[in-house]
């Protein structure tokens, strides 16, 4: 598995890295989306404050699983980690399919789908990305997250843009995406948990 992530890790820095600038100058000179270019920053600066508020219960839950473990309920205690991770990563979901709904309702003309849907993937996961460089490298689970979060968010970037695929039937590939790295980031935590 660590090998996949480092062998499609390259390719999604890359796109993490250049795809937002270049959708941003793509639609400046489109020149017909100012407002949804307008909207994007926006959300790029707040967006943070909105998806900590979002992880609140995330964090709740989370905290009272490691509680449980410590007082030896072990079997309860990984259910709210699994839990945790659950709500945890509907508060993402929540967030990016409404970037993408956002960026749907705002295009102009069926040519336009590829730069708007590439300008979604840069807000969306953006945010994301900027709040798991807080923990660092050492967090397996965040590095996890945050790859299949962006392989979801890629696969309905490709699918919308060039499959003609509507928001619910690209969702549903996200959220494979987010369900496996779910249980991958349970597991990881299980492991480490059990190794304590």
């Amino acid at each position: 598995m660590e090998k996949l992530i480092l062998l499609v890790d390259i390719p999604i820095m890359l796109i993490n890295t250049f795809g937002g600038i270049a959708a941003f100058v793509w639609l400046i000179i489109l020149g017909d989306y100012w407002f949804l270019i307008g909207a994007g920053v926006f959300a790029l600066f707040f967006s943070a404050i909105y998806l900590g508020i979002l992880m609140l219960p995330s964090t709740a839950v989370q905290m009272a699983g490691f509680k449980l473990i410590e007082k030896k309920q072990k079997i309860l205690g990984y259910i709210f980690m699994y839990l945790g991770n659950l709500l945890l990563l509907a508060a993402f979901a929540i967030w990016i399919v409404y970037v993408y709904y956002f960026g749907l309702s705002n295009v102009q003309r069926a040519s336009d789908l590829f730069p708007v849907m590439l300008w979604c993937y840069g807000v969306a996961t953006g945010p994301i990305y900027w709040m798991a460089s807080k923990e660092g490298k050492d967090s397996e689970g965040t590095q996890i997250m945050t790859f299949f979060i962006s392989i979801g968010c890629i696969g309905m970037t490709v699918l919308i843009s060039f499959f003609e695929m509507n928001l619910f039937n690209a969702v549903i590939f996200f959220l494979v995406c987010v369900f496996f790295s779910i249980n991958l980031m349970f597991y990881e935590a299980y492991k480490t948990l059990k190794h304590h």
